[in-house]
């Protein structure tokens, strides 16, 4: 497996004829880290919003489910394991703050994904100037992002790495014809059937 600074799965192509070949690069290399971060980032919100919901909906179920047949059952044992169960499921729930990672994660893919139409708008034509600043902007939010946000496990990243490949951004060509996805202008590659989702 190559490491990130090896290989690139995203590529910036100008539209203009007269951008410096660095400042491309440049724009390459900014590309596929922020990409990576918003996928990331995307599918772990993803995860974060099953576990919140199936606790959730688990111990809804547990509850109404002691409600209803309490009155019937005679067990007593057994009525009070399920008024026991959908507190504590729904506790672990709070315990693990799902809720919360669930927000930081999508206030992350979705400032990723606002840097990643920025970024794209130099290859059009937007004047150099500003990608300093942008840097600067980056950096605070790169800092926010994570002090709030739950890291990002190294499988995320392999998966990630296993799914796209070298491909060209606002550009005809594609490195692989064959993809599902052939007919977004900027991704190259397989399509994540676990997150089913659009890529910025």
């Amino acid at each position: 497996m190559a490491d990130d600074g090896e290989r690139s799965r995203v590529i910036l192509v100008p539209l203009v004829s007269n951008m410096e070949p660095d400042f491309v690069r440049r724009l390459n290399v900014l590309y596929d880290f922020y990409h990576r971060q918003w996928w990331c980032y995307r599918h772990r919100w993803n995860r974060f919003k099953l576990y919140h919901t199936l606790l959730n909906g688990l111990a809804l179920f547990l509850v109404a489910t002691g409600m209803i047949v309490g009155p019937v059952l005679k067990n007593s044992v057994l009525v009070a394991c399920l008024a026991a169960v959908g507190p504590f499921v729904k506790g672990w729930n709070d315990f693990k703050h799902y809720r919360l990672k669930l927000m930081m994660s999508q206030f992350a893919y979705t400032s990723y994904a606002k840097v990643l139409t920025e970024l794209r708008t130099y290859v059009r034509g937007m004047p150099p100037d500003g990608l300093d600043s942008l840097l600067i902007k980056m950096q605070t939010l790169d800092d926010i992002i994570v002090d709030f946000t739950p890291p990002i496990p190294k499988q995320c990243v392999h998966k990630y790495q296993q799914i796209y490949q070298q491909c060209e951004v606002d550009g005809d060509k594609k490195a692989d014809t064959d993809s599902p996805l052939q007919s977004l202008p900027w991704l190259c590659g397989e399509k994540d059937q676990e997150n089913n989702e659009e890529v910025p």
